[in-house]
């Protein structure tokens, strides 16, 4: 939804209740008749006693009735509702222009079974609203509707309110609006779920969930569908201003079929927390689902997965953007900005491609302790950087780490892939990094680097050699700087005996020119044991420059 809607929204709710809270006529407490003369709220004679609940220290409680659907014809506010065990099954409407106000205890429900509230309100007034530490209690379900050519109905919660274990529904609509469910002051979603359906019509918008200020998705579990026709869109969540995505789930699906879009996820200014943010692919050639960062955010530990054609895209003044890990095969696409990822520590693969705009546009910075691999050829232009954890490019085709440079300030640079760009080990400052092809500790490889190679002085080679089998690590760089200080690491993955004179090639120089220096603890022409063998080290090796190990005698 545009954003001067949502915010005009805001602004016109906010002055509306607290008139209606100057304007409240105090009523009392009173208990939904067995036999009520009709299905209204405001009906004195539906109660026991015959006064509608209507005031901000009143409670509405629901029994057992023979008219369950009930709507309002005035606005309304009460402290609490409370539906009784044993009690039927009920469906409140707040329809055309009454609101109803929750502004204490909130909603219990002891029934055992389902209660239901619509909305069907006009933009862009929301019908139902929590005030104060209200909450949507457990077992309710909430549906806002919009009808052809009409505006949005909606849910608002305030102050310190939540969506309890409550389920949400908000329609989208065929017109110009759609249903909503809003988040103001310090509110949050709770544990609540949250549905925001694809619109059902052109020119239509889908519904959505939208927390501003200080809110917080909490716990909950958010999904926004796509579109099921050609030409439709699907629903969103917004996260603006200084809002929290917590420790939600949020789900943006595909869409189903040719020309649809799916739903969607937007950062405009909030911060994605510790949420798991999944971008699913569309079905039969649909548009997948979508993470949109389109301003400044605040760094999360946001864990986001994206598979099929769904997406992650740092738009707009989004220069930055920290999440917590990447995983799947889908798209992200950074357009000039920096994306960090690692900050939540766990080990992740990404088979999808990361894309940047233009020349030196888009970066990637791993940090946290625990890996990231790239299996696919990616096209970013900006350059990545190690500062933490390990990094591993397994690519088969072009480079695993787009056309630019690579600088691994801390943690570990590894894999069997091929990285287009220059690779510097190390910072010069001590900080210490290193490179170590295959997959350290489980299996030796070779890491294919088409520019030079450069080991700063606190920077180490870890190169494994596995002797039963007679493989070993090896890189292959246009070009090897090795500063003084750099240290070659050793490690035998097995435990055999070599045949004397095998050669292993550890760097395999494709520049003209010699390596520059020699690892401190690895002079030229020395020799070291390792278990039952030992080898002498030459950087004039293989086809005079390369740096090898023999096995003596």
């Amino acid at each position: 939804m545009n954003q001067s809607k949502l915010l005009l929204r805001a602004l016109l709710f906010s002055g509306v209740f607290l008139f209606l809270a100057n304007a409240t006529t105090h009523a009392g407490s009173a208990t939904w008749n067995l036999n009520p003369t009709s299905g209204d709220w405001n009906t004195a004679a539906n109660w026991t006693p015959a006064t509608v609940p209507n005031g901000p220290t009143d409670t509405a409680t629901f029994a057992v009735s023979d008219t369950t659907a009930i709507s309002l014809s005035a606005s309304t506010e009460v402290n609490a509702i409370v539906f009784d065990p044993g009690a039927s099954a009920f469906t409140i409407t707040d329809s055309a222009s009454p609101l109803l106000t929750i502004s204490g205890a909130g909603i219990t429900n002891n029934s055992g079974i389902a209660q239901n509230f619509v909305s069907v309100s006009s933009y862009p007034i929301g019908s139902i609203s929590f005030h104060n530490e209200a909450t949507a209690g457990n077992d309710t379900f909430f549906t806002v509707l919009v009808g052809i050519d009409t505006a949005g109905g909606g849910v608002d919660f305030y102050d310190n309110s939540n969506a309890g274990t409550a389920t949400f529904t908000n329609q989208g609509g065929d017109g110009s609006d759609d249903g909503l469910t809003f988040f103001f002051d310090r509110s949050s979603a709770a544990e609540g779920t949250f549905i925001n359906n694809g619109t059902p019509g052109e020119g239509g918008q889908g519904g959505g969930t939208v927390f501003f200020d200080g809110t917080t998705a909490g716990d909950a579990t958010i999904i926004s569908d796509g579109g099921i026709s050609p030409g439709l869109g699907g629903g969103f969540v917004e996260f603006s201003n200084d809002s929290d995505a917590g420790n939600a789930t949020i789900i943006a699906k595909g869409g189903t079929g040719a020309n649809t879009e799916g739903g969607v996820t937007i950062f405009f200014g909030g911060n994605p927390g510790n949420a798991t943010l999944i971008a699913l692919g569309g079905t039969d050639g649909g548009g997948g689902g979508s993470i949109l960062f389109e301003s400044a955010t605040h760094p999360g530990t946001a864990r986001v997965e994206l598979f099929g054609n769904g997406s992650l895209e740092i738009v707009g003044a989004a220069m930055a953007v920290e999440v917590g890990s990447i995983e799947g095969d889908g798209d992200v696409r950074l357009g000039g900005s920096r994306l960090t990822v690692g900050q939540n520590n766990l080990s992740t693969v990404f088979s999808g491609m990361i894309a940047g705009a233009g020349n030196n546009h888009g970066s990637l910075t791993k940090k946290g302790t625990g890996s990231l691999m790239l299996t696919n050829a990616n096209t970013y232009t900006g350059g990545t950087t190690v500062s933490g954890g390990r990094l591993v490019v397994n690519n088969i085709g072009g480079s695993g780490t787009g056309s630019g440079a690579v600088r691994v300030s801390a943690g570990i640079l590894a894999g069997r892939g091929t990285i287009a760009g220059e690779v510097t080990i190390g910072t010069g400052s001590g900080a210490g990094a290193a490179l170590a092809p295959g997959r350290r500790g489980r299996k030796t490889d070779t890491l294919t680097i088409q520019d030079a190679l450069t080991f700063q002085f606190d920077s180490t080679y870890d190169f494994e050699l596995k002797t039963t089998s007679g493989t070993a690590d090896k890189v292959v760089a246009n070009g090897v700087i090795i500063n003084s200080g750099a240290l070659f690491s050793f490690n035998d993955l097995g435990s055999g005996t070599l045949p004397q004179g095998i050669v292993f090639t550890a760097i395999d120089n494709t520049a003209a020119s010699p390596i520059a220096g020699t690892f401190s603890n690895v002079a030229d022409g020395s020799t070291f044991t390792v278990g039952s063998n030992t080898f002498q080290a030459s950087y004039e090796g293989g086809d005079g420059n390369d740096l090898t190990l023999t096995v003596l005698p």
